[in-house]
């Protein structure tokens, strides 16, 4: 009985996910993102270029209006193997250039890369409900009714027609979750089948975006997890087969991640790591400094780059007095000069100016709407941003929670005690692997926090905190089960000893 209900509400949450997508993404007029400059480096790498257009409907490609059609463009097949580290949105673009080649497109069309994130989505989705399997009727309810109303958010689906990581990244987040239920659910007999859902999984997410670089160490060691776990019914839980054939046979993927991550990181540092290193030194550490001169000589740069405090990299070219980003003074004097090593060791010998970053970061949490236009010119009459499509739950979340550092803190300090209490409790393998993965994702969430302002500086924080808000969000999903399951728990006990 219990197995035909999962059944049942597995199917039916197909459905209902089947709906809200459709409803939000591809009901006309069809929403998406407007570029504000960020597609270009995926353009380059996946086989696409911009349309030629006119000068004066420049704004149909940066800021205002969604524009969703390119040409189409051979690519380097080295790039499909990560032989050329590559963003891992060129497998979902590649598969979308295939369909719109198929169906007779002159043009590749962000429209039907939606429908390819879509049907990702809702796969993993799914198979996480399929593959959660709480115990409790009451509990697979309420956690089938807060997966549709927090994780479909239309301020999460929105992004899927554009060329932004962010789909990408939640996606791949989404799946390797999927990937680690399926081997708690499979102690006794995990395949290699499944190991490889687990790796693959891990590289469409570390590959998304640069910013997932922090999640590396995370993944890493719940790959080595499910090694280990896969190995112990065969050798013993305490042998040195055990521990050497885990290690041995989770060492060729793990070096492959490794490599395919940094290289990735590498190449994009390369290019918008320049403004980013700009932005996070200018528009952060000097922006929010009493005396600009002495912290640049704390960075062991030139105190003259004081004239520029405050600015950021994407400013007219007239705005700047000496130091434009790009300028050949720049590249000499600050970009040769500036690391991302020095700007942590700032922060960590100026705790307090480290906890006034924070502060302003935790000011830009909880917001996953952006001002950037939703629609295509020809859909609408003037520039909106607005979009109120199945989102709900983020303009709860956006108006309601308290944005403060101390809030945040408090909030993943008291989630922590909780989720260390199961785990000194749990007694299975597969309720250890499942506990491990939580924490996973809660440390994932942790250090994408920081990340915005000090890689950054104030420039696009929000947006920047994309990952942070939704493994928050899984993290809600996750503590209402477990309180849940607590309650239904207490109640069982109650009745048998009455």
């Amino acid at each position: 009985m219990k197995e035909y209900f999962t059944k049942f509400s597995t199917i039916l949450f197909l459905i209902c996910s089947v709906i809200i997508v459709t409803y939000v993404l591809f009901i006309p007029p069809r929403p998406g993102v407007a570029d504000q400059g960020d597609f270009q480096r995926v353009l380059d790498v996946t086989g696409l270029k911009e349309k030629e257009i006119l000068a004066e409907d420049r704004d149909l490609v940066f800021f205002k209006y969604v524009k969703s059609e390119y040409i189409m463009t051979p690519i380097n097949p080295l790039r499909f193997f990560g032989i050329i580290p590559t963003t891992s949105m060129i497998y979902p673009i590649t598969a979308a250039k295939l369909l719109c080649r198929i169906g007779g497109f002159n043009f590749f069309n962000t429209e039907i890369l939606a429908i390819i994130y879509a049907i990702m989505y809702i796969t993993a989705l799914t198979l996480c409900i399929k593959w959660y399997r709480p115990g409790s009727k009451p509990v697979i309810i309420l956690n089938f009714f807060l997966s549709l109303f927090i994780l479909l958010d239309g301020n999460y689906l929105v992004w899927f027609n554009s060329l932004y990581g962010e789909p990408m990244m939640i996606i791949g987040l989404t799946l390797f979750i999927t990937s680690i239920l399926n081997v708690s659910n499979k102690t006794r007999s995990t395949g290699n089948k499944d190991i490889f859902l687990v790796v693959i999984s891990s590289f469409l997410f570390l590959g998304s975006k640069i910013q997932c670089i922090t999640a590396l160490p995370f993944v890493i060691f719940m790959i080595v997890r499910t090694f280990l776990l896969k190995y112990s019914t065969q050798y013993g839980n305490k042998t040195e087969k055990y521990y050497g054939k885990s290690f041995k046979n989770a060492l060729i993927p793990i070096i492959l991640l490794v490599f395919y991550t940094l290289g990735f990181f590498a190449q994009i540092n390369r290019t918008c790591g320049v403004d980013t290193k700009y932005n996070s030194v200018f528009y952060g550490i000097l922006m929010d400094s009493d005396n600009p001169q002495r912290d640049l000589q704390v960075l062991g740069l030139s105190t003259d780059m004081a004239v520029e405090a405050g600015k950021h990299a994407y400013l007219p070219e007239n705005e700047y007095k000496k130091y434009a980003p790009w300028s050949d003074i720049t590249k000499k004097e600050f970009n040769l000069k500036i690391s991302n090593l020095k700007i942590i060791r700032f922060y960590l010998k100026n705790p307090k100016r480290l906890i006034q970053g924070m502060e302003y970061t935790a000011s830009q949490s909880f917001t996953t709407a952006n001002f950037l236009g939703k629609y295509k010119k020809t859909d609408v009459e003037e520039y909106t941003y607005f979009f109120s499509r199945f989102t709900l739950w983020s303009e709860i979340r956006s108006k309601y929670f308290p944005k403060k550092l101390l809030f945040i803190i408090s909030y993943y300090i008291i989630f922590l005690i909780v989720v260390f209490g199961k785990y000194v409790k749990a007694q299975k393998n597969s309720d250890k692997l499942r506990i491990e993965l939580v924490l996973a994702i809660a440390t994932i969430g942790i250090f994408q926090f920081p990340m915005p302002y000090l890689g950054n500086g104030r420039a696009d924080t929000a947006k920047q905190l994309f990952l942070f808000n939704y493994t928050f969000d899984i993290l809600i999903i996750i503590l209402v089960n477990y309180m849940s399951l607590s309650i239904v728990n207490f109640k069982n006990r109650l009745r048998k000893s009455d």
